[in-house]
């Protein structure tokens, strides 16, 4: 049962007796009474325990309100809104509805005697994770700061960087239950009006009950929700969103998540780490090439040894091939299912060692790795070329910046794998063929998603791959491409 004095008039009393009927089995729900200086009405505060920081609460918005030395001039030629403002962001509110959004957003309500209003005071925040380098986007050179799971230290992050009125943002909430803050990021000369006009449409049109992670935003938002391939690029690196913003993207942030949602993307923006940018030209260049090589033996590699080894002998080199008969003499299964045991036992490694405590994690999957390889091929399970050629595509993998687009490579290596084991070449190129006319199908909020051939000239499309020298980079946005192509 709640205990409330018998000072309280009418207005306050009702006010709690609402509050406590929707708060209901509530125990974190804490309501302190005070009395202000003499010849003040009793005040009311209610805020829930565990997310508001008691100890500045009782040692500052407390003191203030109820010092009874500041003098009785100061408080009558101040309203309560300007008492409020000095300690926190303080607005009022005039419906139940508002007061129990406020309370569970992290909000202290003030309850005054004779008031019909309650005011809601944002005191500073509860603890968070400290920002430091993250992990999944290490750079050797660059900015070393990463998001952090807190909404408004991550725009601080952004807004520093971006000193220019141009910069806005847009607020909203999704979530039913959770009502989770997401805000939307652009620059207002830079930025495609109707991709941001198709931005806020689809985060409008968003309907669930808890939104947690960006993640589960990104396959409601993006174009084809069954597609392999990602479509949206989600980053952790302040520095990777403001060059976005400056190309005339825009950056989705979540509350609760240290991911932002950059649109539209291209494919090439999956295969691109932001340290190119930070990197001599050449250097970045060479590296650049180097990662659509090993993209190729990652999800061609296998499934080209299946092709020739069962079907085409001929296109190897004489040596070689007798090489590879000697050592497939004695196993007892086709090349396709020696690839899959592999394939599947260094699958089943990499997310042992992701789940494993990161102490042991990476000597497991090293180990593992080596011991379940040598052993197979003195068991005669599998052949030695066998494991270099899955050795390799694992390593291979690796290098590809954007962990979901290596998800995706992985998962379409085995149908890849399967046709090559059932119509050899022929097989590979049809899975080429197709792959590749998906990607070109794709779209990213109406833009085109595989720059390969798409009107715009050859020095658009080269530079989707290639990074020119700084003097000669063309400095033109998304919105300004798209724009030019509304005008033809």
């Amino acid at each position: 049962m709640k205990v409330r004095p018998n000072t309280i008039d009418t207005c306050v009393l009702n006010a709690l007796d609402g509050l406590y009927r929707r708060f209901a089995d509530n125990d974190l729900l804490i309501v302190r009474h005070l009395k202000m200086e003499e010849g003040r009405p009793v005040a009311s505060l209610a805020y829930l325990s565990a997310i508001v920081d008691e100890q500045f609460l009782n040692g500052e918005l407390i003191g203030t309100l109820s010092d009874d030395h500041r003098g009785t001039a100061e408080h009558k030629d101040a309203s309560y809104m300007e008492l409020m403002n000095r300690l926190g962001k303080a607005k009022q509110l005039m419906r139940m509805e508002d007061v129990v959004q406020f309370i569970s957003d992290a909000g202290i309500v003030l309850f005054l005697e004779g008031r019909f209003e309650a005011y809601g005071i944002t005191l500073p925040g509860y603890e968070t994770r400290a920002v430091e380098e993250p992990k999944s986007e290490v750079n050797v050179r660059g900015p070393r700061e990463g998001f952090t799971e807190d909404l408004q230290t991550n725009l601080g992050m952004v807004y520093r960087r971006l000193k220019t009125p141009e910069l806005k943002s847009v607020a909203i909430k999704i979530g039913q239950q959770s009502q989770t803050k997401v805000t939307i990021l652009y620059l207002k000369n830079q930025v495609n009006e109707s991709v941001l006009a198709e931005v806020k449409k689809r985060l409008n049109a968003v309907r669930m009950n808890v939104l947690i992670d960006s993640a589960q935003l990104e396959e409601l938002i993006q174009d084809s929700t069954y597609s392999p391939f990602s479509q949206i690029l989600n980053t952790e690196r302040p520095d990777r969103v403001i060059t976005a913003l400056n190309r005339g993207k825009t950056a989705i942030m979540i509350d609760g998540t240290p991911n932002a949602l950059l649109a539209p993307s291209s494919f090439t923006d999956f295969l691109h780490p932001s340290e190119d940018l930070y990197e001599r030209f050449y250097f970045a260049n060479f590296l650049r090439i180097l990662r659509l090589i090993t993209l190729f033996i990652s999800l061609f590699g296998p499934s080209l040894y299946i092709a020739l080894t069962t079907f085409h002998l001929e296109m190897i080199p004489t040596p070689l091939m007798l090489t590879f008969l000697s050592t497939k003499a004695g196993i007892p299964f086709p090349t396709f299912i020696e690839a899959l045991i592999m394939e599947v036992a260094f699958e089943v490694l990499r997310e042992a060692s992701l789940r494993l405590p990161r102490v042991v994690g990476q000597s497991v999957s090293i180990v593992g790795a080596l011991i379940i390889g040598e052993t197979a091929v003195d068991a005669g399970i599998v052949s030695r070329p066998m494991v270099i050629v899955v050795a390799m595509t694992g390593i291979a993998s690796f290098t590809i910046p954007q962990f979901s687009t290596a998800i995706s490579l992985r998962m379409l290596r085995f149908p890849l794998m399967f046709l090559a084991a059932s119509m050899g070449v022929f097989g590979l190129a049809l899975g080429m063929f197709t792959i590749t006319l998906h990607l070109c199908s794709l779209r990213s909020f109406g833009n085109h998603y595989f720059v390969l051939f798409d009107g715009k000239g050859w020095r658009n499309v080269l530079e989707s791959y290639i990074l020119f020298p700084i003097q000669h980079r063309k400095l033109k946005s998304w919105g300004e491409d798209q724009q030019n192509d509304e005008a033809r």
